[in-house]
């Protein structure tokens, strides 16, 4: 616990920016690029929400561990243009008090390329959920003396389905399938079964299966690391290895920010 900051606080209070990699000057300029980031009073003269005399571009910090740069992203609520870096990897957030971080990568031949966006609390806490059933809790449907599922029961049922996955056997008779066993793409996760609210909305109740991943934040830090400047430039930095592990998770919380570089150099070839 560091006095006068909160006892969760990420961020080593004093630690100087002296990345190897990167100068506060050219992720400045990286910055100015961005419609996001720029300061649009210096450049065009007009209005802006967010002048670097209130949102500074100066807010520039390195983390030296993958866990501290987890950290950081988890701590939340940072001010756009905060920077974070790790090793030849910058983060810079795109949305005041949001999570949207432009990512760029420094090469060993000196460029620096902005090549994607990605959700990083979402990317590192997330969750997925599949619908499995929906109940009518009402005791009566459409005027008619029809009783159906009571909330208690759809309740029991969920609890019975949670332990019918992690032992892989059947419970209180109930003809479950062994979704553990049966599918693999549920090898590298644990699941829980839940009460929700439900997908028809005709009915009351809906039971969802929520895969609660394996972290694989380290991972995918390390593949942007690996990652070749073309590779990153056509957004293929991961492995068919890591898209094969995390295939039902990793592509859903990483957003694409250059698809209009992607068309205008798609008009270019085609002009040439």
């Amino acid at each position: 616990m560091t006095a006068g900051y909160p006892d969760d606080w990420p961020l080593e209070p004093g630690r100087k920016f002296e990345s190897e990699f990167f100068t506060k000057e050219e992720l400045t300029a990286k910055q100015q690029e961005n419609d996001w980031l720029r300061n649009r009073d210096a450049e065009d003269g007009v209005y802006t929400e967010y002048p670097t005399y209130d949102y500074s571009y100066n807010i520039y910090y390195e983390c030296m561990t993958i866990e501290e740069l987890k950290r950081a992203f988890l701590y939340g609520n940072w001010a756009i243009r905060q920077c974070f870096t790790y090793k030849n990897l910058a983060f810079i957030n795109q949305i005041n008090a949001g999570d949207e971080w432009l990512t760029l990568k420094k090469f060993e031949d000196g460029r620096l390329l902005d090549f994607e966006s990605i959700t990083m609390i979402r990317t590192i806490n997330h969750e997925m959920r599949r619908w499995v059933e929906d109940f009518n809790t009402s005791e009566y449907e459409d005027g008619k003396r029809f009783r159906v599922i009571r909330p208690w029961v759809a309740k029991e049922h969920a609890e019975a389905l949670t332990v019918e996955f992690h032992l892989g056997a059947p419970v209180m008779g109930l003809a479950v399938p062994r979704l553990r066993s049966e599918n693999p793409s549920y090898r590298y996760k644990e699941a829980r079964y839940e009460v929700g609210p439900s997908k028809d909305k005709r009915k009351d109740v809906g039971i969802y299966f929520v895969d609660v991943p394996t972290d694989y934040f380290p991972e995918y830090i390390e593949q942007l690391l690996k990652a070749t400047y073309d590779q990153c430039k056509r957004l293929e930095y991961t492995s068919d290895e890591f898209k094969e592990k995390y295939r039902d998770d990793a592509p859903r919380n990483i957003r694409r920010v250059n698809q209009a570089r992607e068309i205008v150099e798609a008009l270019d070839d085609n002009e040439g």
